[in-house]
């Protein structure tokens, strides 16, 4: 578990989660659910810190099943799910009308998979915007890795 009480994927899609951290974060989100302070007016008083302990969990497991980008796409025959999404992110793209050196807010980002993506294909700089700080990290360290750290960022 990260000091953020975030699970860590070792390496996105097929990661391995351990299982005493997944324990450990299931516990932390039930904690608003049951007996032990699972009370409507806990819940309503520590609503923003239940609403994170979800999205630390479940992150995770978004990114091992569906990659960084955690939408679907209509598929075409043959192909694969990945492919789909990168095809119906350069579909936005062309929609939106975007330019090289424009600038773009993608709003409630995720860890960033479609603002890197899009980026990408359309040479512009994207600030994506989001309220967990555990996507936004995991996000900046994706950006870093893909080497978009200078055209893609993250504003909480």
């Amino acid at each position: 578990m990260s000091k953020s009480g975030a699970l860590n994927l070792a390496s996105g899609v097929g990661g391995k989660i351990n299982k005493e951290d997944v324990q450990s974060a299931v516990e932390e989100y039930e904690k608003y659910h049951t007996s032990y302070g699972g009370d409507e007016e806990s819940r309503k008083a520590n609503y923003s810190d239940m609403v994170n302990k979800y999205y630390d969990l479940a992150t995770s497991f978004y990114e091992f099943g569906w990659g960084e980008s955690f939408h679907f796409a209509h598929r075409w025959k043959e192909e694969s799910l990945r492919e789909s999404i990168k095809r119906h992110e350069h579909f936005l793209a062309l929609q939106l009308g975007l330019k090289p050196g424009m600038k773009v807010l993608d709003v409630g980002c995720g860890i960033g998979g479609p603002l890197r993506e899009i980026a990408r294909f359309s040479l512009t700089s994207i600030t994506g915007l989001n309220n967990n700080e555990y996507q936004i990290s995991r996000g900046s360290e994706l950006n870093r890795i893909a080497g978009l750290d200078k055209s893609c960022d993250f504003v909480k």
